[in-house]
This record gives C-alpha cells, structure tokens and sequence, in this order.
C-alpha cells in the first residue's frame, strides 16, 4: 500500500471514530448514535442540536396527541417543554433498529420515559415509540416519531384525558 492509500483509507476512519464525521454511515449504530445525541440535546435542553437533528418536513404525535409539524414547530414545542417545566427529562432507548439501505431509511422502535415535577407530584409516565430517520446528505435525520404512553403516575396529570 503506498503513502497516499494509506492515508485515503486512514483519514475518514480517523474522522468517523473521532465523532467529527462529514457523514454517518448507514448503519443501524450510526442511528443508535444520533438517537443519543437526541437524548443528550434533551437532557442539555439544547433545542438547536434537537433542531439539527429533524428534517425540515418532521412529524411528531406526543402521548397526549399534540402535534408538531416541521422543524421549526418541533423546536418550538420543545421550547415550550423546557419552559413549562425546569426538570422534565425525556429518554428514549431504542429496541429494535432496521435499515432499508437502498433509500437510506431506517425504523426505530423503543420504550421512552419523561419525568417532570407538578404541583401534585412527580410526573412518570412510560411508553412505547416508533421513529422513522432518513439519511439526508450523509446525516441521520428524524422524518417522524410516535410516542405512545402505556402507564403514568405520580400526579393528576395522569387522569386528565387529552
């Protein structure tokens, strides 16, 4: 192998293993590792990575049946999210990921929990989820995600019906 392989094959190994990635690659991983970049954002209340992370046409139907259209009104409803409530914290683990490599999608199904605090009491409510992701320009990017909620305690909240 001459110098200038070496360093063909070396340098974008070097990029992908270091996080700084110009492309993820189109693996079931690569998802694994934006899912928890979208965890990480959560948790951070950083609604700019949870932005990056959305395609522009994004869908979201939350446990309660509110809808987010688009990006922008996902990040807004975040927003609001972090407003309302100082301590909400959402967590989503992925169970089962599947690639259709061909057209570069993936489905995500998992479990995800969010906790935040009421006047009442802690709110935990527990769910099931499934997300599409699309990679766009090398990047795994969120199409949609339904969040299914499957037990609640904790607070009124959660016998007030939607």
């Amino acid at each position: 192998m001459t110098r200038r392989s070496r360093w063909v094959v070396a340098l974008p190994l070097a990029f992908t293993v270091t996080g700084c990635a110009l492309a993820s690659p189109l693996t079931a991983d690569a998802v694994r590792l934006a899912r928890a970049s979208s965890n990480a954002a959560i948790a951070a209340r950083d609604t700019a990575t949870l932005g990056a992370l959305l395609s522009p046409a994004y869908h979201m139907i939350t446990s309660r049946n509110a809808q987010a259209t688009g990006r922008d009104g996902a990040v807004r409803q975040w927003a609001q999210q972090f407003a309302a409530h100082a301590d909400v914290s959402y967590v989503r683990t992925p169970k089962s990921i599947r690639l259709y490599q061909p057209w570069e999608m993936a489905h995500e199904d998992g479990e995800w929990v969010g906790r935040w605090r009421e006047e009442d009491g802690l709110v935990e409510i527990r769910g099931a989820y499934v997300a599409k992701w699309r990679r766009s320009g090398g990047r795994w990017l969120l199409e949609g995600e339904i969040f299914t909620p499957l037990t609640c305690s904790g607070s009124a909240y959660c016998t007030r019906q939607p």
